[in-house]
């Protein structure tokens, strides 16, 4: 019998309400993309945070980093003051507040190498909420890895990659 191949799936977050409840439902997506007896996952989560909150990952296959988010600067209060508006103003505000919560995010990974590295290493790297999109796509030129955005396509790329 052939041992299993390694398939290494990287997900990222960025300060999503719920980050436990999405990263288990992502595990186990990918879990269930993949057939046991030919694949061994490795997921690695790296959750981008302003609180280092403790979140609990129990699986044996599955590594959990929480980094802290790089600091937000002068124009982040001016946009939360704009964000409570009502109207364009306000919406201006909120993409600006999008804006800058994906450049954080992007700013703490690039500052960190060993990370970096794994995600390039990677199969599969996964934005799981829209601050991670920019921190993903950043990644394009640098690895061949499936890049995506979501569960399903992450799914897909398992497909893709495990000849399902």
């Amino acid at each position: 019998m052939m041992a299993p191949k390694i398939l290494n799936i990287s997900i990222i977050a960025g300060q999503t309400p719920h980050p436990e409840a999405v990263f288990n439902d992502l595990c186990n997506r990918a879990r269930g993309a993949v057939d046991a007896s030919k694949w061994k996952l490795a997921l690695n989560i790296i959750h981008v945070s302003d609180d280092l909150e403790s979140i609990q990952i129990a699986e044996s296959d599955t590594a959990l980093v929480t980094l802290r988010a790089a600091p937000k600067g002068k124009v982040a209060g001016f946009c939360e003051l704009l964000a409570g508006k009502p109207g364009p103003v306000g919406i201006l505000g909120r993409l600006l507040q999008d804006n800058l919560e994906s450049r954080s995010v992007a700013r703490s990974l690039v500052r960190d190498k060993t990370h970096l590295k794994q995600l390039r290493g990677s199969a599969v790297v996964v934005s799981a909420d829209p601050s991670a999109i920019r921190t993903v796509w950043g990644l394009r030129r640098q690895t061949g890895a499936h890049l995506v955005h979501g569960p399903i396509a992450m799914v897909h790329a398992i497909n893709v990659l495990t000849g399902v």
